[in-house]
């Protein structure tokens, strides 16, 4: 395991006390407050489930957005 790694293991441990978190499964650490909720899209304005603040566009619009380029 890299010293990063190391270091990633060992701040998720001390913050929640658990073994397997969303750090390890994703390699980095989420702010507090960052949930999945439901938002309004940035685009539509439809309510969509958002995996969190990086998640603004609902599925149809980020398809959109894609295939546009």
């Amino acid at each position: 395991m890299t010293q990063i790694g190391a270091d990633l293991e060992s701040a998720n441990v001390q913050a929640t006390g658990d073994t397997f978190s969303e750090t390890e499964a994703y390699g980095r650490v989420r702010a507090q407050g960052d949930e999945a909720t439901e938002r309004s899209c940035m685009m539509c304005g439809n309510k969509f489930e958002s995996e969190g603040w990086h998640n603004r566009l609902c599925g149809s619009c980020r398809k959109r957005s894609v295939a546009a380029g």
